[in-house]
């Protein structure tokens, strides 16, 4: 109303309202996070205000895993995000496009199975600050310029050669393509002040309190779908699977630290390829073929019911389920003949896993 009828008291008063009340959340869960993060959004690319947009993000910029956690869930269908929401992504993300690329590179592996670039898709390497990200996470880019390629060699379509090769061969003076409705943080911070003058000062933004900001209750779970846990003790992980599906996998990004604090993921998954000789196949990123149906679990359980342990040491990936080893995979000898830098990338601390699913139901211990 304020905005139709060009009411100044009350574009500022919403404004107050939207700081004080709405980003005010009461118990810190996504759903109050996304219905501020709605708001903010449909602000500014129906009524082009850039003040609600700037003022979210900067609650979730002091907190880095907040905002990281947050589009994780936001990005989750990611074939189904609308071009609003796609721009109100990118400016969460702005500084920093790796926290983009999690949910885009695992929608080209499991969604569309590397083998094209749908329009979103395209629309996200197009924004990307291609030479920022490429020197700030060299790491990232290599791994999101190899798969890439991959998916330009097998399309037929000359926009996504077009798109990719823009992307890993990027010309130094040409700017990434950013739309008109992605706010520019750095250029918009000033747009926090009311139009009275007041500045907007820390104590008008509440922080977004996330899983490490409390000590979680220990136990069973439901795992939350593209997630990102804390691992336990000794690296490990522990899941309950409640049947045999087939073509079902269950996979994890492990958020792996060097000593000198570089991060880089990467990606281990297993899948139930046959329920009646209880078959599962698996594939490490980096040690093995980047598939599934290739390399195999042993003997694993028929039981319905699976307890896995999975654990990552600086030299193995052990596995048992249902107290029963199913894979002993040493990094260094077992690994195929032309995957040498494997064993020195997963040799590294883990920090984190993101979780990322398609069975039925899957509990994790926490």
């Amino acid at each position: 109303m304020s905005h139709v009828f060009e009411v100044s008291w009350l574009t500022k008063r919403c404004l107050k309202f939207y700081k004080s009340d709405v980003l005010n959340f009461t118990n810190n869960s996504y759903q109050e996070v996304l219905v501020a993060c709605e708001i903010a959004s449909r602000a500014h690319y129906n009524l082009k205000q850039t003040r609600y947009v700037t003022c979210f993000v900067k609650n979730l910029m002091s907190r880095d895993i907040s905002r990281k956690m947050f589009l994780q869930r936001y990005m989750a269908d990611f074939a189904e995000l609308s071009k609003r929401q796609l721009e109100m992504s990118l400016s969460m993300a702005r500084n920093d496009f790796s926290l983009i690329m999690v949910p885009l590179m695992s929608h080209l592996t499991m969604n569309l199975k590397c083998k094209n670039l749908d329009k979103n898709s395209m629309f996200l390497l197009e924004a990307c600050d291609v030479q920022k990200f490429r020197q700030d996470h060299p790491d990232n880019f290599d791994d999101a310029a190899n798969l890439l390629l991959e998916i330009s060699e097998v399309s037929e379509c000359d926009e996504v050669k077009e798109v990719v090769r823009k992307f890993v061969h990027p010309n130094s003076g040409t700017e990434a393509s950013s739309s008109e409705n992605v706010v520019d943080l750095v250029e918009t911070t000033e747009e926090c002040e009311d139009d009275d003058g007041d500045d907007s000062d820390d104590e008008d933004f509440p922080k977004v309190s996330t899983q490490t900001d409390v000590e979680p209750e220990r136990g069973w779970i439901q795992a939350v779908n593209r997630y990102t846990y804390p691992l336990i003790s000794d690296n490990t992980l522990q899941f309950i699977t409640t049947d045999n599906e087939v073509q079902k996998y269950i996979g994890m990004w492990y958020n792996l630290v060097s000593e000198e604090g570089g991060r880089v993921e990467r990606w281990f998954g297993m899948r139930c390829e046959n329920t009646t000789s209880s078959q599962w196949s698996y594939y490490i990123e980096g040690c093995t073929v980047y598939n599934y149906n290739v390399q195999f679990l042993n003997n694993v359980p028929p039981d319905k019911v699976k307890h896995w342990i999975i654990n990552k040491t600086s030299t193995h990936l052990n596995i048992a389920c249902n107290k029963v080893t199913v894979l002993n995979f040493n990094f260094a000898t077992d690994s195929d003949p032309d995957k040498t830098d494997g064993k020195h990338i997963w040799s590294r601390e883990a920090e984190s896993v993101l979780i990322h699913f398609d069975v039925k139901l899957l509990l994790i211990m926490q």
